[in-house]
């Protein structure tokens, strides 16, 4: 049968780990920690988005030299 998260349990997904040890350290009601947790964004995803992103634009910028992705 599925459970609810506990809010540390959802504090640890969202990468809140170190911060959030005991529902003692949210100083908020439940609901308002889980619609907190639902809008973070996990730093790790940020950056696997990101790190291909950026080698994408600085090869652009080393090929073209304009960074321009078309021929004018």
């Amino acid at each position: 049968r599925p459970r609810r998260l506990t809010v540390v349990e959802a504090a640890r997904l969202m990468g809140f780990g170190s911060k959030v040890k005991s529902r003692e350290d949210m100083p908020v009601s439940d609901t308002q920690a889980y619609k907190q947790f639902g809008n973070a964004v996990v730093p790790a995803v940020v950056e696997a988005v990101a790190r291909p992103a950026v080698a994408l634009g600085a090869a652009m910028l080393k090929t073209n030299g304009n960074g321009c992705m078309f021929k004018r």
